[in-house]
C-alpha cells in the first residue's frame, strides 16, 4: 500500500500484522492429514465451495493443507499439497515482523515530530 495519511497507514499496518499472525497460529493450532486438517480432533469441514458441489479441485484446493503443514516445519508434505504453498505461507509470515516494525518506525517518527 501507497503511504497515506498516516492514521489510515497505521490501520493498513494492524489490520494485516492481525491478519497474518491469525493465519500463522491457526497453522500451528490446526493438525493436518494429505485429506483434512483438524483443530483439537475435530475435522474441519470444507472450505472449497466448488469442490464441495462438483467434487472438482479449484486452483487454491490445498493451500489450507499446505500452510497448516508449514505450520508444522513440513516443508515436502506442504509441497505436495500445493506448490505455491510454502511460498505465499513465508510471505505471509514475513508480513508480522514486518509490519511490527512498520508501526514502531511510524510510532518513533510521531514522538520526534512532537
Amino acid at each position: 500500500m501507497a503511504a497515506g495519511p498516516p492514521s489510515l497507514q497505521r490501520a493498513w499496518d494492524i489490520g494485516v500484522l492481525v491478519t497474518c499472525a491469525a493465519v500463522v497460529a491457526m497453522s500451528v493450532l490446526l493438525s493436518p492429514t494429505d485429506e483434512a486438517v483438524y483443530l483439537l480432533g475435530v475435522r474441519i469441514p470444507e472450505l472449497c465451495t466448488l469442490r464441495r458441489i462438483t467434487g472438482l479441485s479449484c486452483p487454491g484446493c490445498g493451500l489450507t493443507r499446505s500452510f497448516t503443514f508449514m505450520g508444522h516445519l513440513d516443508v515436502v508434505a506442504a509441497f505436495q499439497m500445493h506448490a505455491l504453498g510454502p511460498l505465499l505461507y513465508a510471505l505471509t509470515a514475513a508480513q508480522v515482523p514486518l509490519r511490527v516494525w512498520s508501526l514502531w518506525r511510524s510510532r518513533q517518527q510521531g514522538l520526534q515530530s512532537s
